[in-house]
């Protein structure tokens, strides 16, 4: 089972699509935050394989949050949602350290589709490096 840290601003959004991956047989979201600080606290707290990261986020800024993540374990890969359309945005996102960038307008299997082969990418990766 993959184990998925979500970070996004609208609680609403981030519940419900929480609630639908953990109906996933392989998916649960096991930590989640609605800000750049509480996706640092619940990082620090380890045990995940993926992470799905909104932009933006209220504090200090969700490309550092990619860029934080990405650092302390680069064997978790990090999927970053947006509104945000502009290809430069996504451009930098991926140059910070995400795997993906998805727009928020995608279909949710679609999303699915990306946290799963996501989330296991991670599983493999951690299992290599010993988590």
């Amino acid at each position: 089972m993959a184990l998925i840290l979500f970070v996004e601003y609208h609680a609403t959004f981030r519940q419900a699509a929480s609630y639908l991956m953990d109906q996933e047989s392989d998916l649960e979201v096991v930590a989640q935050g609605g800000s750049v600080a509480e996706g640092r606290e619940k990082l620090a707290e380890g045990g995940i394989d993926a992470a799905i990261v909104d932009i933006p986020l209220p504090d200090e800024g969700a490309e550092e949050m990619v860029r934080d993540l990405h650092r302390a374990n680069p064997a978790v890969p990090v999927l970053v949602m947006t509104h945000i359309e502009e290809w430069d945005v996504h451009e930098r996102f991926l140059e910070a350290g995400a795997a993906e960038v998805l727009p928020k307008d995608v279909p949710f299997r679609e999303v699915l589709a990306a946290v799963r082969r996501l989330g296991h990418q991670g599983q493999g990766e951690n299992a290599t490096c010993g988590s």
